[in-house]
């Protein structure tokens, strides 16, 4: 047999049998008690084995312009050629949704029309063989401790978890279908008429039956993967969920939407894995580890940008996005990795299958150094945002995977430094000379986001590139037309504390209802708009998911075209968004509200009814300033 496949048996063997802390090995003593699944026939000599992805977006993959990623998409970048991955992984899946709309195995009814790209449109049960992985990752969508905030996804992705025993064990309590033509009353106790029609049309692509949201728990939904993988001689692999970041005194920590208390759902996973006598990655654990490591400050330069569909070359792409709302930033993810994240999390799946070095220094016949690569250049992280001891202590948690570039290198500061005193040497900014001194400024700006953050301080004139930006804003606002009209809203004159009804205050009408209120709360707040400083004591707090049309969000009509301004906050610490929408009800754009206080501005084409209200979480507004022009 050719020593390449023989090398990469051993390697297989591996999975079966590491004795690591972040992967738990079978035991193969338990196996025959009863209610446990077969272990499954030996490996399949005779064909590559591939390794089989499902899961949720964190682990999907993503195209190569879009900055966030999964795991998934680059776990081939740390094994050779004698094995194959198919990442069948896609973005809002649960354990449960993946099954009823046919991805794990076909689904046998007439009426089944729900159709999907990965993994060429094929269910895994069509392709996977005898030898082959089934790597499994879902909690995400999973999680219903969502439900006090969100219970639109209650019909097609949540799962419960189940009243644990006295010793905290999740049962495993059956799914059984039930009619695509009804809902659990735990949905339509809650939904709109619209949304009922809405996810019966959905459902209704699972074909006649479907598992619904109160029907089986949790781990009874795993077990079917496990059960699945071992019927088709395959090896089924639990993978824990990748962390969320969310801090607390610096440690990561579960609550609500966050894996539950005490990370339940993440916990089910490792039961499940004891009493199935199942292989297990816990990623949570190193996720969670390494996120730590990076700290607050630091470990949002390893998640995506919100929105998710933000495209660029990456990382430079990454980091002019950055905090940059002209681009369509709004904010960090909680959820989703970069690239950079994402690509640090499959070199933890890759060091947890070489774990063993009982093993692999078993026979040194083999040599295991040719299914670990180095880091592909264009997965370098954006370092310019991450400092270089940071990037160094995530790095070293790497003791098996080599994911560390041995020729990273990082811009020269005396550059940008150089390109200041150019500027200087220029003169100063003219209603004449102002534009061609912004292009570069601009240059020079992005010289200096090209730093790493460690080398900014070396840019001893930076105050001066600062001096030229504010002296060209200063003569683009002289040269800015006065408008004709201007009307404002400024939550500081509002008479009332709360609003529970609609009510019209001067050219403004506030829409709420006694169980969706909006309130004026002593918020300080200052910005700068057009060369002018506004100060305010109180913002409209307009609570979240407005429901236009309904209740949570200010309309009010415009003459014609105009600049609409909203000065906000988020009411949280991360930073969210509030959406303007037309009469009928499309959203025609979005103004920041992010952790700081934003100032963003819309242009309106025609005259008409509009409104703003936030569909996410809670929201200050401060002041909206309409401007009319001739």
């Amino acid at each position: 047999m050719n020593k390449r496949i023989l090398n990469f048996l051993l390697l297989l063997l591996i999975v079966l049998t590491m004795t690591s802390c972040t992967v738990t090995p079978p035991n193969n003593n338990n196996s025959s008690e009863e209610g446990k699944g077969e272990p499954g026939p030996a490996f399949n000599n005779s064909a590559t084995p591939t390794i089989y992805l499902v899961g949720d977006s964190t682990v999907k993959t993503y195209n190569d312009n879009q900055y966030i990623g999964g795991w998934g998409q680059f776990l081939d970048l740390f094994l050779n050629e004698n094995i194959k991955v198919v990442n069948a992984a896609n973005g809002g899946r649960s354990s449960r949704s993946f099954i009823n709309e046919g991805r794990l195995y076909d689904i046998d009814d007439p009426n089944f029309s729900y159709s999907f790209s990965q993994n060429d449109g094929k269910s895994i049960e069509s392709c996977i063989k005898e030898g082959d992985f089934l790597f499994i990752q879902f909690g995400h969508n999973d999680d219903n401790t969502k439900l006090t905030s969100s219970y639109t996804t209650i019909y097609d992705r949540m799962v419960p978890l189940g009243e644990p025993d006295e010793n905290g064990i999740y049962p495993v309590i059956e799914g059984v279908k039930k009619s695509t033509s009804s809902l659990p009353e735990s949905y339509t106790s809650l939904a709109t008429d619209s949304e009922e029609e809405k996810a019966l049309i959905e459902i209704a692509k699972y074909g006649s039956s479907y598992y619904s949201y109160d029907s089986g728990t949790y781990k009874w939904y795993l077990k079917q993967y496990i059960d699945f993988a071992r019927n088709k001689g395959s090896v089924p692999v639990l993978v824990t969920p990748v962390a969320r970041v969310k801090f607390s005194e610096g440690e990561i920590i579960g609550g609500a939407g966050l894996h539950g208390e005490n990370f339940a759902y993440v916990e089910a996973v490792r039961q499940l894995a004891k009493e199935e006598d199942c292989l297990l990655i816990d990623l949570f654990a190193e996720s969670k580890t390494m996120l730590e490591t990076a700290t607050p400050t630091y470990a949002n330069f390893l998640m995506a940008l919100k929105p998710n569909d933000l495209v660029g070359d990456w990382p430079s792409g990454y980091d002019s996005a950055y905090g940059n709302s002209e681009v369509g930033y709004t904010g960090i993810e909680a959820t989703h990795y970069n690239k950079y994240g994402a690509y640090l999390q499959a070199a933890k799946v890759v060091e947890a299958i070489l774990a063993s070095e009982k093993i692999t220094n078993k026979d040194e016949r083999f040599n295991f150094t040719d299914h670990v690569l180095t880091t592909p250049e264009e997965f370098i992280d954006p370092s310019n945002l991450i400092s270089k001891q940071v990037i160094s202590q995530v790095e070293v948690l790497f003791e098996k995977v080599n994911v560390t570039n041995p020729d990273r290198s990082y811009p020269d500061p005396t550059n940008v430094v150089s390109k200041i005193n150019e500027l200087v040497s220029l003169g100063e900014v003219t209603e004449l000379n102002y534009l061609s001194l912004q292009t570069k400024c601009e240059e020079i700006r992005g010289l200096y986001q090209n730093l790493n953050i460690d080398d900014r301080p070396l840019v001893t004139n930076y105050s001066v590139l600062v001096e030229y930006e504010e002296a060209i804003e200063a003569v683009i606002n002289a040269s800015r037309p006065t408008p004709t009209k201007v009307v404002i809203f400024n939550a500081d004159e509002l008479p009332l504390e709360t609003y529970d009804s609609t009510i019209t205050e001067g050219e403004f009408t506030l829409v709420a209802t006694s169980d969706k209120t909006m309130t004026k709360k002593a918020k300080k707040a200052t910005a700068t708009y057009a060369g002018v400083t506004y100060n305010t004591d109180y913002g409209l707090s307009v609570g979240g998911k407005a429901s236009f049309g309904k209740n949570r969000y200010i309309s009010f009509a415009v003459e014609g075209a105009c600049t609409i301004t909203v000065i906000a906050q988020s009411s949280g610490t991360s930073d969210r968004t509030l959406s303007i929408v037309d009469s009928a009800n499309t959203s025609i754009g979005t103004f920041d509200a992010n952790a700081g206080v934003s100032v963003t501005s819309v242009e309106i084409d025609a005259a008409g009814y509009y409104s703003i209200g936030s569909t996410g979480s809670g929201i200050y507004i401060f002041m909206i300033i309409i401007e009319y022009f001739e």
